[in-house]
């Protein structure tokens, strides 16, 4: 068991990232909660060594990693880990858009890029109302392409994906970085 202890934020809208979250929790035996609860970034080097982050994509927008970033000073030194779920296959160029437009480059952190699912029935107010009118576009478009018609096809039939490999990824750095806290106590 690690001696290193671990906290879990997320900030999630259709429970996609909430699980990987969750996931990397349980999996480092750390404490997990919701962006919007945790208030004590002040005492946070008092009780943790390492936290991990999660937010999903909109725009090329982390959601909620602003917020979390504006504490960065209480925890400048610590293991800081970001994740950011999105809907899209993650790529190299993408990566490089989410470093670049949520300014992570500005920070000592690591970054990762999940695949995230897609459940139409779980969107809230107004990303339904989004998702409608991109999808009304889209249905309107007489050039529709092959791709652009799959789209029109999530509406009925959600996509699932779990990308245990990108936690497990993530599980590994913090267990090195706990290995490290050992060797360093010793």
């Amino acid at each position: 068991m690690l001696n290193m202890k671990t906290l879990v934020l997320y900030q999630s809208n259709t429970g996609c990232t909430k699980a990987y979250a969750e996931a990397i929790a349980q999996g480092i035996h750390g404490d997990v909660m919701p962006l919007k609860k945790f208030k004590a970034y002040k005492k946070i080097r008092e009780n943790y060594d390492a936290v991990v982050f999660g937010g999903w994509i909109m725009g090329n927008t982390i959601q909620g990693i602003d917020k979390f970033l504006t504490h960065w000073d209480e925890m400048e030194g610590m293991v800081v880990l970001v994740f950011a779920v999105g809907m899209g296959i993650p790529t190299d160029e993408s990566r490089k858009i989410l470093i670049s437009q949520n300014v992570l480059d500005l920070y000592h952190l690591r970054f990762y890029q999940f695949r995230g699912s897609y459940d139409y029935a779980k969107l809230k107010f107004p990303y339904n109302l989004y998702m409608n009118i991109s999808m009304k576009r889209i249905e309107q478009d007489p050039s529709m392409s092959e791709n652009s018609a799959d789209l029109l096809q999530l509406k009925e039939r959600p996509l699932y994906f779990n990308d245990t490999e990108k936690v497990e990824k993530i599980l590994t750095v913090l267990r090195t970085e706990a290995a490290k806290m050992e060797v360093t106590k010793a």
